[in-house]
């Protein structure tokens, strides 16, 4: 979704002026959705709902063009979006780059899978981001801050546990770069869905005692808490924590739960590392 700010909002008024239309399809709203948008070197974006209203996880389209308005790219899901970030080189190879996402889920509260496009020499995919977020560093090249979505460790319509994963194009191929931004992410100071700052602020001490005195089925309030938790244990073991990850996972769940959450979280992170060597 193209999201201006409220003084380009505001000049734009000022000066009579209609904002740039959004980007965005919802296939919740059943009226006519299409918009298309100019890109870099020709090349053009469309997002739009498709004529069956009896469609829910593919009824939004996101199509890329070239100059000869071939489609050269295409994505379905629940609601489709060009991020607002799109035209930014992203792989820092000098030319502009498209991104483009869907949504695959339509209640779960993540993540949004955004595709980058690099268009030179041809168009192709580079890699795909669940809610990315992008930086420059201090030479002016993009940082790349997204979230690696964990959808058989959360509940049915609870928070999706996540790790923040942070890495750069260089000359071609995809650096890890988490490890050395470990610290500001378990401070919850990560730029985007990188922050922990909610799901460390829903682990306070009360919280955690609660949690780990139900034995039960857990109530909503308790089974937040985990999911947090589960987040932020999951951080912990990607960036080498393990001691503060077994302490957590101790102060949140009842004595019987510990090793087997444990046990599950370690395998997770384990497939994780392989993702991120890819």
């Amino acid at each position: 979704m193209i999201s201006l700010s409220v003084h380009v909002l505001a000049l734009s008024a000022a000066l009579g002026q209609a904002p740039a239309p959004e980007l965005f399809c919802r296939y919740a709203v059943q009226s006519a959705q299409r918009v298309t948008s100019a890109g870099p070197d020709g090349f053009s974006v469309t997002v739009r709902l498709k004529a069956d209203p009896a469609l829910t996880k593919d009824a939004c389209v996101v199509e890329v063009r070239d100059r000869s308005q071939r489609i050269v790219f295409t994505r379905e899901g629940f609601n489709a979006r060009v991020h607002e970030d799109s035209g930014r080189d992203v792989d820092n190879d000098g030319a502009p780059d498209l991104i483009v996402g869907v949504e695959t889920h339509r209640t779960r509260l993540c993540c949004s899978q955004y595709s980058i496009l690099s268009l030179k020499p041809a168009p192709r995919v580079i890699g795909t981001f669940s809610n990315p977020t992008f930086r420059p560093d201090q030479h002016r090249r993009t940082v790349v801050w997204a979230a690696l979505p964990f959808d058989d460790l959360g509940s049915d319509f609870g928070p999706v546990p996540t790790i923040a994963i942070v890495g750069q194009y260089r000359d071609g191929r995809f650096v890890d770069l988490t490890s050395e931004n470990c610290p500001w992410i378990l401070a919850g100071t990560a730029p985007g869905w990188a922050s922990l700052s909610e799901d460390l602020w829903r682990l306070d001490g009360t919280r955690r005692a609660a949690s780990r005195a139900e034995t039960g089925p857990p109530s909503s309030a308790v089974e937040t808490t985990r999911a947090s938790a589960t987040t932020v244990v999951l951080q912990m073991l990607y960036c080498g924590r393990d001691a503060d990850a077994r302490e957590l996972i101790r102060q949140v769940w009842p004595d019987q739960q510990q090793e087997p959450i444990r046990a599950s979280l370690t395998v997770a992170v384990a497939a994780a590392l392989k993702y991120s060597a890819k």
